[in-house]
C-alpha cells in the first residue's frame, strides 16, 4: 500500500471526554425503537 516516509507530523491523540449519555445512547437505540413501534402500533392498528 502505502509507505511510511517518516515526515508526518506526530500528533498524539487525545482522551476523548465522553458524555455519560454518549456511552448509554447505543444501548438504549433498540428500546427506543421498540417504544416508537409500539406507540405507533397500538395508534393504527389498535393493539
Amino acid at each position: 500500500m502505502t509507505k511510511n516516509l517518516g515526515n508526518a507530523r506526530y500528533t498524539p491523540t487525545k482522551e476523548q471526554q465522553g458524555s455519560m449519555l454518549g456511552k448509554v445512547a447505543p444501548a438504549l437505540f433498540p428500546l427506543v425503537v421498540v417504544a416508537l413501534g409500539y406507540m405507533i402500533g397500538r395508534q393504527f392498528f389498535g393493539i
